[in-house]
C-alpha cells in the first residue's frame, strides 16, 4: 500500500506513530510539505490519503494560496473513492469539503485530555478494540459542524466532534492527535507562543511535560485507528458503513 501524507507544518519528524507503523507494514510513505509550495502529487501514485494538522485556520486562503489548490486536491481525491484521513486541521479540511461549518472553539484543548466514544462510536468497526473512554493529546482552537453524511463516532467536553466517519464513503477525520510520539509533544510543549494563556482545557506547559513523561506509549491508540481503517478498506467501505449501525466492538 502506498501512504500520501500532505504536511502543513515544517517541521520534519523523522518518526510519527503513523510512520512507524507503516515502517512496520512495509508500506510505501511519501510526504507533501504544502506548507513549502511543494507539488501536490499524482492521485494516480498513491492508495490513501492522509492530511495532517497545522497551524493555520481553513479559512485564511488569503494568507495561504496553496489552500484552495489543497482543497481542490483532497475533493478530487474523494470523488475518485480514494481513502482519507484527516488529523486536526486535516479533519477540519476534510469537514469543510463536505460541507460543514468551520469556526473557533469555544475553548481551545490543548494537552492530554480524554476522549468519550459516542454510542456509534462504541458499535464502530473503526474504533474496535478502543477503550469507550480513552486519553490523547489535543491542540486546536477551531472546530466545525458535523459534516452532512457522516457520523459522529466520539466527544471531549469542549469538542463535539472529536471523531467522524462518511457513512458511504472511505473518509474518516479526527480532531485528537493520535500520530502524535511523546517526543513530538515535548517539541511542541517546548516551543514559546501564546498557545498557554489560561483557558479551562489549556493543561500549561508544565503539565503536559510532566504528563507527557509519564505515559508510557502514544503508539497503540495510531495503531489500531489503521488497523482498523486497512481492515475495513480491505473489505470494501460498503461492508464498513454497514458495520457502523449494527456490529458491536469485540
Amino acid at each position: 500500500m502506498r501512504l500520501h501524507l500532505l504536511e502543513h507544518d515544517p517541521y520534519d519528524f523523522s518518526r510519527t506513530n503513523i510512520t512507524i507503523w507503516a515502517e512496520k507494514r512495509g508500506y510505501e510513505l511519501h510526504q507533501t510539505y504544502i506548507c513549502r509550495n511543494e507539488r501536490l502529487p499524482s492521485l494516480d501514485d498513491q492508495d490513501w490519503l492522509m492530511v495532517m494538522g497545522g497551524s493555520q485556520h481553513v479559512w485564511e486562503e488569503e494568507a495561504h494560496p496553496w489552500l484552495v489548490e489543497e482543497k481542490a486536491f483532497i475533493r478530487k481525491a474523494m470523488e475518485r473513492g480514494k481513502p482519507v484521513l484527516g488529523i486536526c486541521f486535516g479533519a477540519q479540511l476534510i469537514a469543510e469539503i463536505l460541507g460543514a461549518e468551520i469556526f473557533p472553539n469555544t475553548h481551545k484543548e490543548i494537552g492530554w485530555h480524554e476522549v468519550q466514544l459516542t454510542a456509534e462510536g462504541k458499535k464502530s468497526f473503526l474504533l474496535r478494540n478502543i477503550p469507550d473512554r480513552f486519553t490523547s493529546f489535543h491542540w486546536h482552537s477551531d472546530h466545525f459542524s458535523l459534516p452532512p453524511g457522516c457520523t459522529r463516532l466520539a466527544r471531549s467536553t469542549p469538542t463535539p466532534n472529536q471523531a467522524f466517519i462518511c457513512k458511504d464513503w472511505p473518509i474518516v477525520g479526527l480532531q485528537f492527535h493520535p500520530e502524535y510520539t511523546r517526543e513530538m509533544v515535548t517539541f511542541f510543549a517546548n516551543r514559546e507562543g501564546d498557545e498557554w494563556a489560561p483557558d479551562p482545557f489549556v493543561s500549561g506547559k508544565e503539565k503536559v511535560l510532566r504528563e507527557t513523561g509519564e505515559i508510557q506509549e502514544t503508539y497503540w491508540l495510531m495503531e489500531t485507528l489503521l488497523e482498523n481503517m486497512e481492515a475495513a478498506l480491505k473489505h470494501g467501505w460498503v461492508g464498513f458503513s454497514s458495520a457502523l449501525a449494527g456490529e458491536e466492538k469485540k
